[in-house]
């Protein structure tokens, strides 16, 4: 039995899915056949909250309800289930120097995810990891956002069960950092799985990463011969992705972004996983200073269900909220697996019946280190 999307869910395939997995079986029939099945998955999902004119008492998590439990439901129903899900920032609002209502909103935001079917089911790991949202504060006028004080020990404090290490860069060391990101961006390893996790609004340095700590890490996954796989997950984009607009990625420090790009492209990683721009796009990007290395895939899945960029529906597409598997076969391929369903464009916070609205595949792909 060939084994190409190792997730069951009551999904619609549209002739051109059906088409790239038909593909995807041969390649999956050379790599294996018969043998090669589902070893674990995860998912991850990102940027599900609420715009500032739809804040509410009677929704003090802040999030968009209808598509969040929607989505927890539905991962939750993934047969196998996943093993991990990563929830890449912009859980809730936030962006107020009032850190009893962003200690309040991520509070709600906790007690929705353990009501819901994922959250009831103790085998399934969530591993979330904060956005601008939770760490930044909003300015008149426009102009760019900045870091909050103490909105990241707020985060530590309420989200500490879903944080999964303590090993990332103490404050100062090479990288400059003001604070310490030993558990806001750190690593850890799943089976032969490398997971790099990355806070991408260091406070007072917003839209950046540890380059230096990171390619220490990368260097020591690869020296670890049970290390197979390395995936990087962080809210911020490296590359703003063509259907979005742009707006304070690591693009927009072109002098860390490159040198992150080229560390994951370096030492062999499948992917970095990201959020933030309100869409779903996948691509292989390259750098100023490697413009011919296309190795690394970027994954932004930033459509949990906060309302979408409008240049998404400007593209042509029609948007879609949902999540992204990924599964790991027993022969070693990384196959991805895009979910999604659409919305009442005109009110994105109405819900979504599963009739008038069916979760369909919206994309796969084989994603494995060339």
């Amino acid at each position: 039995m060939i084994r190409v999307r190792p997730w069951s869910i009551r999904v619609t395939h549209s002739p051109q899915t059906l088409a790239l997995i038909a593909l995807l079986s041969t390649q999956f029939t050379a790599c294996g056949g018969s043998s090669n099945t589902l070893d674990y998955s995860f998912v991850v999902l990102g940027c599900g909250e609420v715009d500032g004119a739809d804040l509410t008492p009677q929704n003090p998590s802040t999030a968009n309800l209808a598509q969040l439990e929607r989505s927890l439901s539905e991962i939750a129903a993934l047969q196998p289930p996943p093993n991990l899900v990563f929830f890449i920032g912009d859980l809730v609002y936030g962006l107020t120097p009032d850190l009893n209502v962003l200690r309040a909103e991520l509070l709600a935001w906790v007690q929705v995810y353990r009501a819901s079917p994922l959250g009831q089911n103790p085998s399934i790991r969530l591993v979330a990891l904060p956005g601008h949202h939770e760490l930044l504060q909003s300015q008149p006028d426009n102009q760019p956002e900045v870091s909050n004080p103490g909105a990241e020990q707020v985060w530590l404090d309420v989200m500490a069960p879903f944080i999964a290490g303590d090993n990332g860069p103490p404050a100062g060391g090479p990288d400059n950092l003001q604070t310490d990101q030993s558990r806001l961006t750190y690593s850890f390893n799943f089976r032969d799985t490398h997971f790099i996790v990355l806070n991408t609004d260091p406070y007072g340095d917003p839209a950046s990463v540890p380059v230096n700590w990171i390619t220490d890490d990368l260097v020591t996954a690869r020296l670890n011969g049970a290390v197979t796989h390395i995936f990087a997950v962080g809210h911020k984009p490296a590359f703003t992705p063509a259907n979005a607009t742009p707006d304070d990625s690591l693009d927009s420090q072109p002098n860390i972004r490159n040198p992150f790009w080229d560390a994951l492209n370096n030492y062999d990683a499948n992917a970095y996983f990201t959020a933030h721009s309100q869409v779903y796009s996948r691509s292989r990007p390259s750098t100023p200073t490697e413009p011919t290395t296309q190795r690394t895939w970027q994954v932004v899945a930033g459509n949990a269900g906060g309302s979408v960029d409008p240049m998404w529906t400007e593209s042509g597409a029609t948007p879609y909220y949902g999540y992204t598997a990924i599964g790991i076969t027993t022969s070693g391929l990384v196959l991805l697996t895009g979910y999604g369903h659409n919305f009442d464009q005109s009110n994105y916070l109405a819900p979504s019946p599963p009739l008038l609205y069916p979760t369909t595949v919206r994309d796969t792909a084989d994603i494995t280190f060339p």
